[in-house]
C-alpha cells in the first residue's frame, strides 16, 4: 500500500510540526511498510486534551543470531 500523504495531512491538521512528521512517517513507511498510524485524543490529569499520533507495527531485531520481529506501539 502506498503511503498517503496528503491522508496524513488532513489527519494531523492542528500538529504544530505536521509537515516534518509526515515526512517521517513516510520515510518510515518505506523501511517499514507494515506500520499503521492513527490519530486519537489523549487526555491529562488536569482535563486538558492533546492530539495523540498511534504508530503500530513491528521491527526486525537481532537477538543471539536470529532475527525477532518485536511489537511496537
Amino acid at each position: 500500500m502506498e503511503f498517503d500523504c496528503e491522508g496524513v495531512r488532513r489527519l494531523l491538521g492542528k500538529y504544530k510540526f505536521r509537515d516534518l512528521t509526515v515526512e517521517e512517517l513516510k520515510n518510515v513507511s518505506v523501511s517499514f511498510p507494515h506500520f499503521r498510524y492513527s490519530v486519537d485524543t489523549y487526555v491529562f490529569k488536569d482535563t486538558s486534551q492533546k492530539d495523540l499520533l498511534n504508530f503500530t507495527g513491528t521491527i526486525p531485531v537481532m537477538y543471539q543470531a536470529q532475527i525477532c520481529h518485536r511489537w511496537i506501539n
